[in-house]
């Protein structure tokens, strides 16, 4: 097992963030898009609930593999380091830069875009016909760059940030609860959720319904990047996985349920903003406008946490040295500033291509295979120990869970690939995924062949 050059980071952050971080990557956008896809597919309330408990449940127990997977390796990188200590460097590498371009890049862009979307939207700012950008581009590059000012203050002006835009989101989707269950009339669309039909024989739709789902849900582990700078890791980590997972599982189920008080199930089915539709139901024509401001809030926030957590993967590519040095040092604040202009340079360029659906797909592919090989890694280290150490989590049945979890992340990845080659008359998408495999591996040999150069001359 290859040691890690010493990085000498502070452990500033406390168990309180490292449990507000996880709720705050995954309370984003997801929360207005998804319970109308829900909906769609599952068609009855009980079933709509239901989807959202499973994946709750699935995400808890990936909480608990990667909680023991943390506390082995309580360093910055979460995932990657797992890769690395497991199955060594191109793995590592592999994850790293593609979670680096697609996952923080790629997702940031995605969740400033909807930023950006709302803001134009209450501020009625549209495009002119000779603009080059539109309003929400640059509204959502702005949210960018206000991010990245605050986590290049250092790493508890950046936890501050989340945690204040974190508590403000639950207190929303409280609100939201409230507001929903206090409602005195009837679900309308036509059609009552007592009366709403069930999912029949073909099971197609429990995948429908589960992904948005967990969709929503994804963020909620990611507090284990931070492994490297919590304090009392070996408590704070679990806890707060755990208690983020079991906190958001409440609010999802509540906040859909007030949801299903004021519209029925085929109603909210296809809505692309369930919140926005409630509150027009409760509120009226100011309905909109209070549901704009949550959705800025809410991306605002999710956005925040997003980049706080995830940039320590491109920072511990490069203590590996498998990206340039710069990208590896920490300020006196403890912020990784070359790291965070590289991913908010990357996130701002797929805001203004507008144009990343197809790339996020193929990631998305590759991240099945990686983080099922992640929880697979649990597996290796276990037979590797001699012995127990005291400062590691336990994960109750944790060899059971991690193959549990790899079985789900390999039919995630077949599912993905199935429905992208669904005509295989057409090689597009595998020559997108070949492409992508070659490129990386291309690069994993110029540097493998860089750092032999600098260390042999």
């Amino acid at each position: 097992m290859r040691a890690r050059p010493p990085t000498q980071l502070r452990r500033l952050l406390g168990p309180a963030t490292a449990w507000l971080l996880g709720m705050g990557v995954a309370i984003g956008s997801g929360i207005f898009r998804t319970p109308g896809e829900i909906a769609a597919a599952a068609g009855s309330i009980e079933w709509i609930l239901l989807a959202w408990l499973a994946g709750g449940l699935i995400v808890l127990v990936q909480g608990l593999v990667s909680s023991e997977l943390a506390t082995r390796f309580p360093e910055a990188g979460g995932e990657y380091v797992f890769l690395r200590q497991a199955y060594g460097d191109f793995a590592a590498f592999f994850f790293g830069w593609a979670y680096t371009i697609f996952i923080i890049g790629g997702g940031a862009a995605t969740i400033a875009l909807a930023f950006g979307d709302f803001a134009a939207e209450l501020f009625n700012w549209q495009a002119t016909p000779d603009a080059r950008l539109q309003p929400g581009t640059i509204l959502a590059s702005g949210a960018l760059l206000l991010i990245l000012g605050m986590n290049a203050l250092g790493l508890r002006s950046g936890a501050g940030t989340q945690n204040l835009l974190t508590a403000l989101k639950i207190l929303a989707m409280l609100g939201l609860i409230a507001a929903g269950l206090l409602y005195s009339g009837h679900p309308v669309g036509g059609e009552t959720a007592a009366t709403s039909t069930r999912p029949g024989q073909d099971t197609t739709w429990l995948l429908a319904a589960l992904l948005p789902a967990l969709w929503a849900y994804e963020g909620t582990t990611d507090s284990i990047k931070l492994s490297g700078e919590i304090k009392d890791v070996q408590r704070a980590i679990p806890r707060a996985v755990i208690g983020a997972t079991l906190s958001l599982m409440a609010i999802y189920l509540l906040v859909n349920y007030a949801f299903l008080r004021v519209l029925s199930p085929a109603a909210m089915a296809g809505q692309e903003s369930v919140p926005g539709a409630v509150l027009g139901v409760i509120l009226g024509q100011n309905g909109r406008r209070v549901a704009l401001l949550i959705g800025m809030l809410v991306c605002l926030g999710s956005l925040s946490s997003t980049i706080l957590a995830t940039v320590r993967v491109t920072y511990a590519l490069a203590v590996d040295r498998f990206a340039p040095e710069m990208f590896g040092r920490m300020s006196r604040g403890q912020a990784p500033i070359a790291s965070l202009l590289l991913v908010t340079a990357i996130a701002i360029g797929f805001v203004c291509s507008g144009n990343f659906g197809q790339v996020m797909v193929i990631y998305f592919f590759a991240a099945a295979i990686l983080f099922g090989m992640s929880y697979g890694s649990l597996l290796i280290f276990r037979a590797r120990e001699t012995e127990r150490s005291p400062t590691v989590f336990r994960c109750p049945g944790g060899r059971l869970l991690a193959i549990l979890l790899i079985a789900f992340q390999a039919f995630l990845a077949w599912n993905i690939m199935a429905n992208e080659t669904r005509n295989w008359t057409d090689w597009t998408w595998l020559l997108k995924v070949g492409g992508l495999l070659a490129a990386i591996a291309a690069s994993y040999l110029g540097v493998r062949l860089w750092r032999f150069k600098s260390l042999y001359g």
